[in-house]
């Protein structure tokens, strides 16, 4: 078992509530963007958490990719990457507050 400093371990949760906060601002923003015909694509946009540092957003319909990035026959409708471009200033800025603090 590794065990940390108490300034160590107060970074580390710092940091994953900003990545877990971050990644639900992601999954609400890409809903709002989400283009709605029957609302399946919207509803199956979650977040997975994987331990305390990492979050997997995304929609389980085998058509989403269609919808981000178009084909040949239909625009493209991004959703999921500009929710992501949105919020990753907030990520990278609350994660450099939550280091710099917590080392202070």
């Amino acid at each position: 078992m590794t065990r940390y400093s108490k300034s160590t371990r107060k970074r580390k949760k710092k940091v994953a509530k900003q990545i877990s906060e971050s990644a639900l601002n992601i999954q609400r923003e890409a809903k709002r963007r989400c283009p709605v015909d029957t609302g399946a694509l919207r509803n199956s946009i979650t977040v997975d958490f994987y331990g305390d540092m990492s979050a997997q957003i995304g929609p389980h319909m085998p058509y989403a990719q269609y919808v981000e990035f178009g084909t040949r026959k239909m625009r493209a409708q991004p959703y999921l990457f500009p929710a992501y471009e949105e919020e990753k200033p907030r990520l990278m800025e609350g994660i450099e507050k939550a280091i710099k603090e917590a080392t202070e």
